[in-house]
């Protein structure tokens, strides 16, 4: 795992409130964070975090912290 994808992870575990372990690729955001609010600040910490931008539209395809991952990645290499 790079150490990319192990700070982008542990910072949604800390934003999130949930242990490291429980947060894998596959993991359903809605059920990490079931409260939308909590999504948005996650989302606005990771753009201050790696200092990228998200658009709306991508926000809406975020399904999956392997989504989260694969677009911090996306705009990084922009």
């Amino acid at each position: 795992m790079s150490t990319l994808v192990t700070s982008i992870l542990a910072r949604m575990a800390e934003v999130l409130r949930r242990p490291l372990d429980s947060i894998h690729y596959d993991s359903e955001l809605s059920v990490l964070a079931p409260d939308s609010f909590v999504l948005v600040e996650m989302v606005i910490e990771l753009q201050d975090e790696f200092g990228v931008r998200f658009d709306h539209s991508d926000m809406s395809d975020l399904r999956t912290v392997g989504d989260v991952i694969g677009l911090v990645e996306r705009r990084l290499a922009a």
